[in-house]
């Protein structure tokens, strides 16, 4: 299994619409990507790295899955929108 997380920090305390697009994204990415097992927006519930409010957490079966989400034009609107908004973004990717 293939995971990737999204640690994300925001200019600003993330809205309602927000959290709604990046929700629906998760949705939709799932019903177009094959092997993308599990999509979801989390909130940090740790206070030793405040900077990073959320994260984006992914399953996928495999590397080839995940290799296949990046090139879809859902992760490029999700990708554009998130990357609008936040003042920093860290990325880990992992295979168990």
């Amino acid at each position: 299994m293939f995971h990737h997380l999204v640690l994300m920090g925001f200019k600003q305390a993330l809205s309602e619409s927000d959290r709604a697009f990046i929700e629906h994204h998760c949705e939709l990415l799932q019903q177009v990507v094959p092997g993308l097992i599990r999509m979801r927006l989390v909130v940090n519930a740790s206070k030793r790295s405040p900077q990073f409010t959320h994260a984006i957490v992914a399953d996928f079966s495999g590397v080839q899955a995940h290799d296949h989400y990046q090139t879809t034009p859902e992760h490029d609107a999700l990708r554009q929108f998130v990357a609008a908004r936040t003042t920093q973004m860290v990325v880990l990717d992992y295979v168990v």
